[in-house]
This record gives C-alpha cells, sequence and structure tokens, in this order.
C-alpha cells in the first residue's frame, strides 16, 4: 500500500462582484446571475507531490505571493468574462478605483466558480511547481462562491507537471493584468492537457 501525504490551504475573504451575462430565465428574460452581484469569494488548495527533508510538502510561507494573486483578480473588484457583449460600453471612469464598478478584472474563459479554479490552477501550479523546484503540484483548486456553491477542478499528476513545466519556461509564473483575451473554457481545458 502507498502513501500519499498531501496538504491544503484555503485563502478566505475575497469580496467581488462578478455577472454571467448569457444567464436567462425560461422565458428568456435575464436571469439574476446576468447583473453584477457579489459574493465572499474562498480558495482551498491541495498540494500533492513528494516530501521536504523536514514533511512539508509545500512550505506554507512560500504562499504570500498566491495570496497577492488572488486578491488582485478577487479582492474588491468586479469580475467579467472576456466574451460578455456588454465589455464595449464601459467607460474608464466606470472600472477604476473610486468608479461605479470600481477596478474591473476580466478572465479568459468565464467567471463561473468552475472557470475560476481554472484559471487559478494554471497559474498557482506553475508558481507552486517552480517554488518547490519540481517535487510538487496544485492538485485541486476548489473556489467557493459561498458556503452551498463552488466549483473545482482536479488534475492529475502528470498533467500538473507537465503545464507546469510549459508555463515556467515561458515565465508565467503569477502574471497580475487586468485583461485577459477570450479563450472558450473547452479550449483552455485542452491547450492544459496536450
Amino acid at each position: 500500500m502507498a502513501i500519499e501525504i498531501k496538504s491544503t490551504k484555503r485563502f478566505k475573504y475575497l469580496p467581488c462582484g462578478h455577472a454571467q451575462y448569457f444567464d436567462q430565465e425560461p422565458d428568456g428574460s435575464p436571469g439574476e446571475c446576468a447583473s453584477v452581484h457579489g459574493y465572499d469569494r474562498e480558495v482551498e488548495f491541495t498540494f500533492a507531490g513528494e516530501i521536504d527533508e523536514h514533511g512539508w510538502i509545500v512550505p506554507f510561507g512560500e504562499l504570500k505571493p498566491i495570496k497577492q494573486f488572488l486578491e488582485y483578480y478577487f479582492d474588491h473588484v468586479t469580475v467579467l468574462p472576456a466574451d460578455d457583449p456588454r465589455l464595449k460600453h464601459l467607460t474608464h471612469d466606470l472600472t477604476v478605483p473610486g468608479g461605479l464598478l470600481g477596478t474591473v478584472r476580466i478572465l479568459p474563459s468565464g467567471v463561473s466558480m468552475e472557470m475560476s479554479s481554472l484559471f487559478i490552477w494554471e497559474h498557482v501550479n506553475a508558481y507552486v511547481y517552480e517554488v518547490t523546484q519540481g517535487r510538487c503540484y496544485v492538485e485541486r483548486v476548489e473556489v467557493f462562491e459561498h458556503d452551498r456553491n463552488a466549483g473545482q477542478v482536479v488534475v492529475d499528476g502528470h498533467t500538473a507537471r507537465s503545464a507546469a513545466e510549459k508555463a515556467v519556461a515561458q515565465g508565467k509564473l503569477l502574471p497580475c493584468q487586468a485583461r485577459w483575451d477570450w479563450e472558450a473554457p473547452i479550449d483552455a481545458v485542452e491547450r492544459l492537457t496536450d
């Protein structure tokens, strides 16, 4: 019988607004999620791999940049999907600190808990892999919208290491950019599992 040692870390108190422009009621009218609404998100990571000489999977002291990354994208901001057709109507004064919507972050494959999990996993996995010199990876990311709703991504070790190696080679470690180009969710999944 093999022994697996893993660790988890949860980041709390990430209040942000988001909107799912495509949400519709059965009669075709806009659904509640079509308008900007807010939640206090939480993100939980499961780290896997090989323990170090101290018995740790990931040294939690090395996770401060992950906290900063999560705060950049999800703390007191409005998060919108890159394919939202309403983006063309946003003026600069609405989307700056102090503006009606505040700071806006445009994510590449949507803002659902599932796609938020995938976005976070892609970038944090590469960082963890680099910090642990390839010893560890992110096996799971779960994003909680609130205490009743969550989405997650779970990735096997081979896929996680392969994706991390590509990202590290490209120098893509915890990028903070306000606007991403659209990438269909299925395309993002396929790109990360190639």
